[in-house]
Formats: C-alpha cells, structure tokens, sequence
C-alpha cells in the first residue's frame, strides 16, 4: 500500500499525545483501515489487545518505549483456578499485518516455577514483522501462533484462540534482543530470526532452552540467521531446542554460539520418538558453542539442507522488505 495513507496515532504517557495507552488507541480505530501508532519515550503499564488488518507499533528506541505487565499463567483468573498461558500475554498482536518497531515489551512475572508460563508478546497476527524489539520475560517469553492442533491437559490452551482454525502465520524478526530461559521461543509458526541476539536467563533447574516448536507437519518452522546467543548461564546448561511437538522444525545458520549450549545441542523432552520425527538441524555455527563432532540428534552442516535455509532466508527478507 501507499504509506502515505496510512493514518498516524500518536501515543504519549505523558499526555501530550492523543491516547496515553496503547490499547485506547488501538480501539478507536476502525479495524479495516491501516494506522501506525507513534509511541513516545515512557513506561506504559498495560496489556494492549489488537484485532486489526494492518498496523504499525513504533516506538522512541528499546529501552525508551516499555510495554509493560506482570501477568503469570499461575495467578488466579475470574470462576477459574488460573490464568494460563495463553492468557498471561502482555501483548497480543492478532489481526492481518502488524510491524512493531524500536521499543521493549516484557512480561516482569518472574521465574516460571512461581508464577508460571508468562508471555511478553503473543504473536498471532498472518504477518508479523520485529525490527529492533526487545522482549523479555522467563517461560514462554514470545509464543508464535499458531497452537497445536489438540492440547495435552484440560484447558491448556484457555485463551484468545483456544478454539479458533489453525492459521499458518508468517514472522520476521530483524535485529532483535529476545531473552528467556525455557522455551522462550515457541509456538508453530514459520518464523526467520534474522541478526537477533538471544538472551538465555540462567534457570534454577540449571537447564534452559531456546525453543519448543510445534511446527505443523510440513511446514518450515523457526530459521535463525546469523544470530548471537549469550546470555547469563552456567557453561553447556542451555539447548538450542526441544520438540512441543513430533514434528518441530528449527534450523540454526551461521549463528555465533556461546559456551552455555550443551553439547547435544538438542533435548528430545523425554521420547526419543521424537527423534525420528524433528527436523533440528544447523550449519555455519561458530563460537565456543558450536559443535565438535556434531549434536545428539540432528544434522550439522548438511550441504543441502544449508543451501535450503539460505533461500528461505532470502525469501523472508524479499517478502518483509529486507532484501541484501
């Protein structure tokens, strides 16, 4: 479209915008009509819900523009024992197009044993784009739509789309600081994390992971691009994966590693089965974290499998605008 014809919102704690909340200004806008909300420097303490067909969040910088909740999937929710997870977002995008740029969004819960699973961003929309975002959380930091087709304990998936069709979502996350420390990264979407720095958080258990994808049979799943993972955690304590489900797909290319992944690389989370059905895999590693003689399971540096990864790289940065 035109971005000229985009209407312009602008969003200011201080009051001297036309909201002080993103959420405000995200219901008075017609849901078919693009907009871009222009969020100034502060804390908004809030858990905006957006439903619309192509917007735009952008901020004063990371660190300046801070969406902000403490929701965890532990605390109580009204007529029912708790909240869960897929209700404890800070943030949900759903709709058709939505970009968010330059500011933080967290979810300031704390450690998952006591609150629980507790999303920062709950990332649902067709299309989603990250460019200079920081999220922060514990477990479950950002969930990339869509859900598993059937959950494993009764209402498990409580929440805004418990009950909704499976959609594919398509996510590009560009020069982004994502931090965490189980499953911190998850969901089925088909998803490239391009340039992004991945924080892990040390855990109590002493074990983290990176991701848990439930990517749909077929699918390509979660493609991380030269990316950078260092974080705060005891050295070989941290798997790049673990499978939600049987046929989780995630491949690592040209990532610098630190010495907190394990040298496995891969969890199976307690089936081998899922083994033989995963596709987990990485190429061009490097770092003191990279593999020696190759990972539990998984592939290392296959010829053809790398040269896949690098077209569904190109791909994602043409479609999202970020073509090199």
């Amino acid at each position: 479209m035109n971005e000229n014809t985009r209407k312009i919102v602008t969003i200011c704690a201080d009051g001297t915008g036309e909201y002080t909340t993103l959420s405000a200004a995200a219901a008075a806008q017609a849901p078919a009509l693009p907009v871009q909300f222009v969020m100034g420097p502060g804390v908004y303490h809030e858990r905006p819900f957006l439903e619309l067909a192509d917007y735009v969040i952008t901020g004063a910088g990371t660190g300046k523009t801070v969406i902000s909740a403490g929701v965890g999937g532990f605390d109580p929710w009204p007529g029912e024992a708790k909240t869960g997870t897929f209700r404890s977002w800070t943030a949900f995008l759903g709709g058709g197009s939505a970009r968010v740029e330059h500011l933080t969004i967290e979810n300031t819960a704390g450690d998952g044993a006591k609150a629980g699973q507790a999303l920062a961003v709950y990332a649902d929309a067709a299309r989603v784009c990250m460019v200079d975002v920081a999220l922060h959380g514990n477990q479950d930091t950002l969930f990339t739509a869509p859900l598993p087709l059937t959950e494993r304990e009764p209402n498990g998936f409580r929440g805004p789309r418990e009950n909704a069709p499976r959609l594919d979502t398509r996510q590009y996350y560009r020069d982004c600081t994502i931090s965490g420390n189980i499953d911190f990264i998850f969901g089925g979407a088909n998803a490239v994390f391009d340039h992004c720095h991945i924080v892990p958080l040390a855990h109590k258990s002493r074990v983290s992971y990176i991701t848990a994808a439930n990517t749909p049979q077929g699918k390509p799943g979660y493609l991380f691009a030269h990316c950078t993972v260092s974080g705060a955690c005891p050295s070989g304590s941290v798997y790049l994966g673990r499978p939600w489900r049987a046929y989780a797909r995630v491949f690592w290319l040209d990532c610098e590693l630190s010495d907190e992944i394990h040298p496995g690389g891969w969890d199976n989370w307690n089936d081998p089965g899922n083994e033989h059905t995963v596709h987990f895999g990485e190429s061009g590693s490097t770092g003191p974290g990279a593999p020696v003689s190759g990972r539990a399971f998984g592939t290392v540096n296959d010829s053809g499998e790398t040269a896949a990864m690098h077209r569904m790289l190109a791909e994602f940065r043409q479609d999202f605008g970020f073509a090199e």
